[in-house]
C-alpha cells in the first residue's frame, strides 16, 4: 500500500517528468502511473479521478482558448502532458488534499499554489509565461477549484464507498 504522503511525492515526479520531458515521456509515465497507482483503486475512486481529470483538463483548455495561457506540445485535443498531470492531481486530491480541514486554508492554498504551478511550468518551458490577467484568472479558478475538489471527494466517498464514515487509512 502506498502511504498517503507518497501520493504527493508521486505527483511531484509526475509534474517534473511531464512538464520537462513533454508528451512522449508523459505517455510512458502515465502508463506506469496508471498501472501501478491509479488502476489498483476501487471503481468509485477511479470514477472520481476520471471526473476531476477531464473537468480540470477542459477548464485548462478553455483558459488557453481565452488566450490567458499558451501551453506547448499541443495536439488536436491539447497537450498530452497536461492531461497526465491532471490524472496525478486528481489522485492527490483523493489521497492527500482531503486531509486539509479548514476551508480558508484550502482557498488560500488553491489561490497561491495553483498559479505557482503554472508559473513553474512556464519557467520549465511547458507554457508561455502568463500576464497579470492569466495569473488572476488562475488564482480565482484555483481558489474555487481546490476546495471544490476536496468537497467533491468527501461527497463522493460518502455516496459511493461501502463505509462512508471511515476515510482510507493507508492508500
Amino acid at each position: 500500500m502506498i502511504k498517503p504522503w507518497m501520493h504527493g511525492v508521486i505527483y511531484q515526479a509526475t509534474f517534473f517528468i511531464t512538464v520537462m520531458l513533454g508528451n512522449i515521456w508523459a505517455l510512458a509515465w502515465s502508463a506506469l502511473l496508471l498501472f501501478t497507482v491509479v488502476f489498483k483503486q476501487p471503481k468509485p475512486v477511479l470514477a472520481f479521478i476520471a471526473l476531476v481529470t477531464v473537468g480540470g483538463y477542459c477548464v485548462d483548455l478553455l483558459i488557453q482558448a481565452a488566450g490567458l495561457i499558451q501551453f506547448t506540445g499541443n495536439t488536436l485535443l491539447g497537450p498530452i502532458w497536461l492531461f497526465v498531470l491532471w490524472i496525478g492531481f486528481a489522485n492527490v486530491i483523493w489521497h492527500l488534499a482531503w486531509r486539509i480541514p479548514m476551508l480558508w486554508l484550502q482557498i488560500l492554498l488553491g489561490a497561491v499554489s495553483g498559479p505557482l504551478s503554472y508559473f513553474g511550468g512556464a519557467k520549465l518551458g511547458a507554457a508561455e509565461p502568463m500576464d497579470t490577467a492569466g495569473i488572476i484568472a488562475y488564482s480565482l479558478w484555483w481558489a474555487f477549484a481546490f476546495p471544490a475538489g476536496i468537497a467533491l471527494r468527501h461527497a463522493w466517498q460518502k455516496r459511493f464507498l461501502d463505509d462512508p464514515s471511515s476515510a482510507p487509512t493507508s492508500d
